[in-house]
């Protein structure tokens, strides 16, 4: 497409309504200062991309009329999801959705350890941390959140990944960068107390194997933020 991209505007319905939301409409008239004519990239978050003209600036509702389409735009090589237990400060957990969102995974679960020491999450701000970080990034597919899980029950429904991985620093773990590559892979990261005995020995009895992301203890978000990075770079 010949269509600079200066900003990406998210509409999961866009093909639907044929109109931005109240915050895009506003963000696009408002502050961009966007005019009938104008045209504009917009995303539905799963694979579309369209470029569409604007039709009616209207701040509350911008009303558009799609000039092309393009389905499966940039879809990743694989599936790439990171399981991982929220910290107690939300600033962190925050830190490694953006980034590794930017970075490109498919899907966050996010998970109740027992030492795990949040007891909840703010799914609605995480939501909005995931659209802003596929927009920044110029991507058209909004990963997967999900509420928090225990980790039994997590484990245990894991059967539908045949690539699972379990970080922990330990003399018999593989190595990130030897693990076989497959079209969905599942990373899960430990809390900030680590995993417990107990739950090793779960992961294992369910099919996870173990691997290790380097020599050097990380925190939680950045262990996170490294296992996109490198499951990305992997061919």
């Amino acid at each position: 497409m010949d269509l600079k991209t200066d900003f990406l505007f998210y509409s999961p319905d866009i093909e639907k309504t044929q109109a931005l939301d109240p915050i895009e409409s506003l963000h696009a008239v408002k502050v961009l200062r966007k005019r009938q004519g104008d045209l504009i990239q917009v995303t539905d978050g799963k694979g579309g991309w369209f470029r569409c003209e604007i039709t009616r600036p209207d701040p509350k509702c911008c009303r558009v009329n799609i000039r092309s389409a393009e389905y499966g735009y940039q879809q990743p090589d694989r599936g790439i999801y990171i399981a991982i237990s929220p910290t107690k400060n939300s600033d962190r957990i925050e830190y490694f959705l953006e980034k590794s969102i930017e970075i490109g995974i498919s899907g966050v679960f996010f998970l109740k350890t027992q030492n795990t020491y949040p007891k909840k999450i703010n799914r609605e701000r995480l939501e909005k941390i995931a659209v802003s970080a596929m927009k920044q990034s110029l991507k058209a597919y909004r990963p997967e959140l999900s509420d928090l899980v225990s980790f039994s029950d997590f484990v245990k429904a894991s059967g539908s990944f045949t690539h699972k991985y379990i970080a922990h620093l330990n003399d018999t773990a593989t190595d990130i960068m030897d693990i076989p590559m497959g079209d969905r892979m599942l990373v899960v990261v430990g809390p900030e107390g680590d995993f417990s005995k107990e739950e090793l020995q779960m992961a294992a009895e369910n099919g996870f194997k173990t691997i290790t992301l380097g020599k050097s203890r990380l925190r939680t978000e950045t262990a996170g933020v490294f296992a996109a990075s490198i499951l990305n770079a992997r061919k």
